[in-house]
């Protein structure tokens, strides 16, 4: 009989084998921006998809507007919104102010930061303690310019940790993420950015897009609503109003054009929605370039 044991010890060895899954993640370091701001400055209402926002006031008071709260930032004060979740900001005197944005592949992770509603971080707080030297290492990072990229991206996962950390702590054992709102916050995504521009957005796209997860219409309003404290018509309006002052103050597109790739089938109805959004019309619009608008974030979709 032939000796069996070089088999066997093979088997043994891959017996004792534990294979992981591969995972990824990908995180977009986007819109930093540090400088001073005068008396009278304001950054319209606006909101960030898919990625949640720190904004650090360095000298002086800025006045917030997050999630229908009123808040006053002084200086070392950190606002952390969250994903979809509707915000403006305005000068009470000159500041300085540091702002950065972070999109990253984790739905858990958002839902994570939309459940806690961590909104004004005050110097006193604890997760302002631990937050507030990494985005100072940030802006420090950010200022350098040619500061190596591993660097910043360290400072970066380490801000998603203390927060993912300190989140599940406050809630305990038994919090699990219901990754649903986000699901209809990207599909309400696709009716703006991902199809053909001259189809106009039906009128009954909400039962269309409940029907395509699964769930009813009435159950996709409410869980959209309690994540985000929004409707999804809100978020499409929001969506379309983003994206129609993208196009017209980052390119040569005609408004035509424009009212096609957000959805409206006819311009003039496009044009009477667009002066109730800004109060003036997408060709004044386009010409006064308002600065205001880097801080919109562009609808992309993976």
């Amino acid at each position: 009989m032939g000796d069996n044991r070089g088999n066997t010890e093979a088997s043994d060895a891959a017996a004792e084998l534990k294979h992981f899954p591969n995972r990824k993640s990908e995180a977009y370091f986007y819109g930093a921006q540090a400088g001073a701001v005068p008396d009278g400055w304001f950054c319209r209402r606006h909101l960030h998809h898919m990625m949640f926002e720190l904004n650090l006031v360095l000298e002086g008071t800025q006045l917030a507007e997050v999630g229908g709260a009123s808040y006053r930032q002084g200086k070392d004060h950190l606002i952390l919104v969250p994903p979809m979740m509707l915000h403006a900001y305005r000068a009470a005197g000159p500041f300085r102010f540091f702002v950065m944005h972070v999109q990253i592949d984790d739905p858990v992770f958002l839902n994570l930061l939309n459940r806690a509603k961590l909104l004004l971080l005050t110097p006193e707080h604890e997760l302002n303690r631990l937050l507030l030297p990494e985005m100072k290492r940030i802006l420090q990072l950010a200022e350098e310019g040619d500061a190596p990229k591993s660097k910043l991206f360290r400072s970066v996962y380490t801000i998603m940790d203390l927060l993912e950390s300190y989140i599940a702590a406050q809630e305990g054992p038994g919090a699990s993420a219901d990754v649903l709102p986000i699901r209809i916050a990207k599909a309400i995504e696709s009716l703006v950015a991902d199809r053909h521009a001259e189809e106009a957005i039906a009128a009954g796209w909400m039962e269309a897009l409940a029907e395509q997860l699964g769930f009813s219409r009435r159950h996709c309003y409410r869980v959209f609503r309690d994540a985000y404290s929004l409707s999804p018509r809100e978020y499409l309006a929001v969506l379309r109003q983003q994206e129609a002052m993208h196009l017209l103050t980052g390119g040569e597109h005609a408004v035509e054009e424009v009212a096609r790739r957000i959805g409206y089938d006819n311009v003039q109805s496009f044009i009477r929605q667009f002066v109730k959004w800004t109060g003036t019309t997408p060709g004044a619009f386009r010409k006064q370039r308002a600065g205001e608008t880097v801080y919109l974030t562009p609808l992309e979709l993976e």
